[in-house]
């Protein structure tokens, strides 16, 4: 079991990622994610303007997902019930549970998503293109991301 372990993180088949280096998907107006994927998980970055369009209510019959929040005042809605959330909270939506996630601050927010099992599976397919040493590979200079642009969210116009 050890020999397995040692070889699975030894043997490149672990992948480092950095959010910043990840492609943007805009998915609404004023709303952009980030991604990542495991083998069964999924990892997303929301990143809203203020006024980015919040998704109407709704559930995910087969998956579980955790909300963190990193940045903004937010409104959750889970279930019947609605709570302003901020800067650390955490909310565990259950499957097929109904909710919805809208900022409500004036300056940006960011929230770290995670699903199980993973939601996007047609975004998930390509995976492998996304860890640091395949976008470094299709980089024509091979440097680290700006150290000032760190856990800041993108400009989204």
């Amino acid at each position: 079991l050890i020999h397995d372990i040692l070889i699975y993180f030894l043997g490149g088949k672990m992948g480092f990622y950095n959010w910043d280096m990840l492609p943007i998907s805009p998915d609404r107006p004023g709303i952009v994610h980030r991604r990542i994927f495991g083998d069964e998980i999924q990892i997303q970055h929301l990143i809203s303007e203020p006024g980015g369009t919040a998704p109407k209510l709704h559930n995910h019959p087969d998956h579980e997902e955790i909300l963190y929040v990193q940045a903004g005042e937010w409104e959750c809605t889970l279930g019947n019930e609605i709570r302003k959330i901020a800067p650390g909270d955490v909310v565990h939506v259950k499957k097929g549970q109904m909710h919805t996630l809208e900022l409500k601050s004036n300056e940006p927010g960011m929230v770290l998503e995670i699903f199980h099992p993973i939601l996007n599976t047609e975004l998930a397919k390509d995976k492998e293109n996304f860890t640091i040493e395949a976008i470094r590979n299709r980089m024509e200079f091979h440097e680290e991301p700006d150290e000032m642009n760190r856990g800041r969210p993108p400009k989204l116009s």
